[in-house]
């Protein structure tokens, strides 16, 4: 494993890009040159007009700048995902109650509309958040694991959801863009693994967002004996070309081991990469864990159920 911080990525031994250095330098190099081009016409001829050359970009999602106020619309939507999620969670031994995830339901969109982070992407996005949220504050873990903090939106949900007496342990290679940090967090700029002083087995629930092999995660997770376990960017087989970094071997690649090739290749945003996850152990995962993919909400919420995200449970 190998870490960068300065462009927040972990290279691991499953996979890689194919001249992925030549790529990025040459990326780099461009973005170095429009922005002194813009720099050069900016100063030296608009500037003395009132005028400058910005880049047009929104940090806002659609989930933040289309939506109703309207409650007798929420009411609506907030009862049908309850009703859906009382039948999701019965089909794996979850007991939600009603009024409980109406409740939390509720408590979400006052959470999500604060806006205590100012750029959203590049996260999990309402509807798989909206889960998280209802995740947390229904098992209530006194000792959490959040991996991949970013900017801290996924901090602010875990927050929100558990008790004060709760902790978090947090970790990123690089906190420079977090915004928002918990009074219950004890935060590591470091990977995990590197991490001495923490009893992992008292940990009730981890989430994984750190882009890093799921395999990896899922192996601390079972030595440990942690019960819960929550991992975005679970893309399959056939969807790992859509990420940009994807943690592979993935929680995916993992419960259909026996199923997909061992040795695959993909081509993201024109550099070629190649995956080897040959020798896995991944039966004693499978057997203490229930695999379940997060609900797709979008047909309540009218909101795209952007990222790919799991639940592990114990079984």
């Amino acid at each position: 494993m190998k870490t960068d911080k300065n462009n927040s990525i972990t290279h691991t031994q499953y996979w890689s890009y194919s001249n992925f250095e030549k790529k990025r330098y040459s990326t780099n190099f461009s973005l170095r040159v429009m922005n002194f081009l813009k720099k050069l016409i900016n100063e030296g001829f608009l500037k003395k007009f009132g005028f400058e050359i910005k880049r047009k970009q929104s940090s806002f999602r659609i989930e933040q700048r289309s939506y109703t106020d309207n409650a007798q619309i929420l009411s609506l939507r907030n009862d049908q995902i309850a009703n859906f999620l009382i039948k999701f969670g019965s089909n794996y031994g979850i007991g939600f109650e009603k009024q409980e995830l109406l409740d939390n339901i509720k408590r979400y969109d006052q959470i999500f509309r604060n806006e205590t982070i100012s750029d959203l992407n590049g996260g999990m996005g309402f509807n798989n958040g909206l889960f998280l949220f209802i995740l947390f504050s229904h098992f209530q873990p006194k000792v959490v694991i959040e991996s991949g903090v970013w900017r801290g939106f996924t901090t602010y949900l875990i927050d929100e959801a558990i008790s004060k007496d709760s902790k978090i342990y947090c970790f990123d290679i690089n906190l420079t863009r977090t915004e928002f940090k918990s009074e219950k967090a004890t935060y590591y700029e470091r990977d995990l693994s590197l991490v001495d002083d923490i009893n992992f087995g008292s940990v009730n629930f981890a989430f994984f967002d750190d882009h890093v092999s799921i395999y990896d995660r899922l192996q601390l997770c079972l030595q440990n004996k942690i019960e819960i376990v929550v991992v975005d960017d679970d893309v399959s087989l056939t969807q790992v070309h859509s990420d940009g970094w994807p943690p592979i071997p993935t929680a995916s690649m993992v419960f259909n081991y026996d199923k997909i090739p061992k040795k695959f290749d993909w081509t993201t945003n024109g550099i070629s990469a190649n995956a080897d996850i040959s020798g896995l152990k991944v039966d004693d995962i499978c057997e203490f864990y229930r695999y379940i993919s997060f609900p797709k909400l979008a047909e309540y919420t009218g909101y795209h159920d952007y990222s790919v995200t799991s639940l592990l449970l114990k079984r």
